[in-house]
């Protein structure tokens, strides 16, 4: 915890969203929501039933809070996200170091139901294999997105 906030485009929310496959239905859980930009598309532009953003900085929370104020579907938590039971979602976004998406892998092993899906944003799940990925350049920068099932390819 305690990395610093990058915010994501919204190219890249989409990739991560649409890989995904958040549609209506969908419950989606950001860990570490920033500020606040995949909870709002996940409810506003693929109309996810419920969508949960944890967020453990007071500003950023603060941020996400006003964009997300007009959203029905949507609850910002200001939180550690190791304390919160993510166990209902059907879809995890993550941009966290890998060294994080590692100390990750048991929470979201243990917590999540076989065919969850996790998405990170450029950095993977160190000893998982997607099930798809999408690598795009924006600006100077190479990007990925990375999803994985859980149950499919995902040892704890």
């Amino acid at each position: 915890m305690g990395a610093p906030f990058y915010p994501t485009s919204a190219f890249v929310v989409e990739k991560m969203l649409s890989l995904a496959g958040v549609r209506p239905g969908s419950i989606v859980y950001d860990l570490g929501c920033g500020d606040g930009a995949i909870v709002v598309a996940a409810a506003r532009d693929y109309n996810a039933t419920k969508v949960v953003g944890i967020e453990q900085r007071q500003r950023l929370c603060s941020i996400a809070l006003r964009k997300t104020r007009h959203l029905r579907n949507v609850a910002i938590v200001n939180a550690n996200y190791d304390d919160i039971d993510i166990s209902e979602a059907d879809v995890v976004t993550l941009y966290q170091s890998a060294s994080e998406n590692a100390r990750l892998k048991l929470k979201l092993v243990d917590e999540l139901r076989e065919g969850a899906r996790v998405v990170s944003h450029d950095f993977g799940i160190p000893g998982w294999r997607p099930t798809g990925y999408h690598v795009f350049k924006e600006g100077r920068r190479n990007q990925r997105v990375l999803v994985y099932v859980i149950g499919s390819g995902t040892p704890s």
